[in-house]
This record gives structure tokens, C-alpha cells and sequence, in this order.
């Protein structure tokens, strides 16, 4: 009877302990957060339209990071950016290449890039981009960089 107190006082301790030598990050990007679909990409100087509902082309936000992805050109690799938010903007910035190596089980390491032609294909056309959020909800998100329209539906 005094050992299991004992054994359960020491487990309490020791919970405690790991829980208050832990810091607990959270997110608190909003509905910025999610897979989100680019289905759309419209140029705002001459009123182009490029259609990609068919497409698999996806930003994954979580945290402080955004996945960029064409999975019909590479379901293993891709790029990954920083991002800086407010209430009505969005910046992203510090892009790096994915080179994960999932066949080998193996992590090259994420390289940085320095051309942003390697982005443009996901609507981001500067290292450090600047979008204002013209509709950001649970199920639909707009932003407008300064020559861009980026239309996306949650998936």
C-alpha cells in the first residue's frame, strides 16, 4: 500500500516536472492554417486568368511555416517558406528546397534558394512576398500580391 502511494506520488512528480520544463508552442494563425488548394491565379496588369482547379497545386500552413507543392510535378519534393502575418497581410520569406529523400529514408537537408523563378509556379514571384488577404475564411482564401490574385479553397 505505501509502495503504490509512493510509486504515485513519484509519477505526479515526475509529470510535473516534464510538463513545466516544456514550453507548448501554438499556433494562432487563425484559418490561415490548413491544406489549402490554389485553384486559381489572376494577373492584375493585364486580367489573365490561369485556371489550376484541376491541378494539385497546395500551400500547407501550420505554424511559422508554408509547404508549397505541385503534386502532378513532384509528389516528393517542394519548398518551404517562413511567413510573417498580421490582420490583413501576409509575408513570406527565407524559401528553402525539400530534399527529403523518402526512397532512401533519407534527409539531404533543406536547402535555401535564391531564385524566386523556382516559386513562381505556386503564385509567389519574390523571395520576400507581400500579400494583403482580401477573403480569408474557414473555406476560402484570396490574397493579392502586387501582380497577382491567388484564389484557394480548403481542402
Amino acid at each position: 500500500m505505501i509502495a503504490k502511494r509512493l510509486f504515485k506520488t513519484i509519477l505526479a512528480a515526475f509529470v510535473l516536472v516534464a510538463l513545466a520544463s516544456c514550453e507548448i508552442e501554438t499556433s494562432d494563425n487563425g484559418d490561415f492554417d490548413g491544406f489549402w488548394h490554389l485553384e486559381r491565379v489572376d494577373t492584375l496588369a493585364t486580367g489573365g486568368t490561369l485556371d489550376l482547379s484541376k491541378k494539385r497545386v497546395f500551400w500547407g500552413v501550420q505554424y511559422k511555416l508554408i509547404s508549397v507543392r505541385d503534386v502532378d510535378k513532384d509528389k516528393q519534393h517542394g519548398y518551404y517558406l517562413r511567413f510573417k502575418q498580421t490582420s490583413d497581410k501576409i509575408v513570406t520569406h527565407t524559401p528553402y528546397k525539400d530534399n527529403w529523400h523518402q526512397d532512401q529514408g533519407d534527409n539531404g537537408g533543406d536547402h535555401p534558394i535564391n531564385d524566386p523563378k523556382l516559386l513562381a509556379p505556386y503564385g509567389i514571384n519574390n523571395l520576400e512576398e507581400e500579400f494583403v488577404k482580401e477573403k480569408l475564411d474557414g473555406g476560402q482564401m484570396i490574397l493579392r500580391s502586387k501582380t497577382l490574385r491567388l484564389k484557394f479553397k480548403r481542402f
